[in-house]
């Protein structure tokens, strides 16, 4: 592996032991005169890794090497994008949360996914970037759901070039959408803000690519949502064990479908560290028998096994093998497959590693993606 690629994979931890910190001390000092710096931060950035690796970097004073040589140059890009991702998590979550309490106060029932639940893992709003809200509805509450939303400003719409207005999705995108994904379009508000050009809220009916109609346990979700702190009140998330398989069966169905294979976010170390934190997060001896009960309750032990099979090969301290073996199928050629969420299913010939931070990997897959965007 590349000496870029080795310091980012030391890097992308959330907190560094004295062990690692002499090893990426160590790997600079030999490597750094031959090191592409310019490829490390494009694979940092593909990784939504830059600010997370960049609070490393400036904390730990990495880029000292010899005198009059730095070990890592122009260390203050490092510096600026943690502290842009700081930043920018707090003008999302002004607005965000105006949201949350606009939806408390006259909304249908909903949770929050993913986002401000994973972003508590890391203790840090400057470590993790983050784009939209994601928000778990039941299919038939989204009108009700986009009134109220249409009274602080979001509408169905993508922003121009220019980002300045919101141009309408074309009716057959519309139709599309609205009958075969388990999402609706995003509503959008622009920002007109320093780090924010616009605010995006993801709708989903079911965090279950694959299932849809009489089977949707959303309205089952939605009613056992608990209490969870975010943007500085409290709003309803999933319960702890749905929660974790959420992240799961998203973390299989991005890295396996064609839309994000296409736009090449479809392996993303970041989605990967998240989940590890997750798994570390599940200490008490209850929470593990809860996440396998429900996902033996919502058919989900494929992505679980899929997610935790991939994390214990980054991370192998953040999966239990007792869990491990619990989960793993009898069979398990799924892991090297894709586009099956699609109808389209293909497989990968080079395996996992050696494709996570190959950009051409795209340029492999057959088929393409259905799902119109404009």
């Amino acid at each position: 592996m590349r000496g870029e690629l080795s310091l980012l994979l030391a890097l992308a931890r959330l907190a560094l032991d004295e062990r690692t910190l002499a090893d990426c001390r160590a790997l600079l000092a030999e490597h750094a005169r031959r090191f592409d710096w310019g490829y490390f931060i494009d694979r940092a950035a593909r990784h939504r890794l830059l600010p997370l690796a960049g609070r490393h970097i400036t904390r730990h004073r990495l880029f000292h090497g010899e005198p009059g040589m730095p070990a890592i140059p122009y260390h203050w890009v490092y510096e600026a994008a943690y502290l842009a991702t700081r930043d920018r998590a707090a003008v999302l979550a002004e607005e965000y949360g105006t949201v949350i309490d606009a939806l408390t106060a006259h909304g249908p029932p909903f949770a929050v996914r993913k986002g401000p639940t994973v972003a508590r893992l890391y203790k840090d709003p400057g470590l993790r970037r983050s784009n939209d809200l994601d928000l778990l509805i039941d299919r038939t509450d989204l009108p009700a759901l986009a009134d109220v939303l249409a009274g602080l400003g979001y509408r169905q719409g993508r922003p121009d070039e220019s980002g300045t207005r919101l141009l309408d999705y074309r009716r057959s995108t519309r139709m599309f959408w609205q009958v075969n994904l388990p999402n609706a379009l995003p509503l959008v508000k622009l920002a007109n803000r320093e780090f924010v050009e616009s605010y995006r809220l993801d709708i989903c009916f079911d965090i279950f690519p694959a299932r849809s109609g009489e089977d949707c346990p959303t309205r089952e979700m939605l009613a056992e949502s608990v209490p969870f702190p975010m943007f500085g009140r409290t709003g309803p998330a999933l319960g702890p064990a749905v929660r974790f398989i959420d992240l799961c069966t998203h973390l299989h169905k991005e890295s396996t479908s064609l839309y994000y294979i296409e736009n090449g976010s479809d392996l993303e170390l970041l989605k990967f560290h998240d989940v590890a934190l997750a798994a570390l997060s599940v200490t008490d001896d209850k929470q593990w028998p809860e996440v396998r009960a429900a996902a033996l309750r919502y058919g989900a032990e494929r992505s679980v096994y899929y997610a935790l099979h991939h994390v214990s090969l980054l991370y192998p301290e953040a999966v239990p093998s007792a869990e491990l073996a619990h989960f793993r199928p009898a069979d398990t050629a799924y892991l090297d497959e894709y586009g099956t969420f699609d109808g389209k299913p293909g497989s990968w010939a080079a395996p996992f590693l050696d494709r996570l931070f190959d950009v051409s990997r795209r340029d492999r897959v057959a088929a393409a993606s259905s799902i119109p965007l404009t």
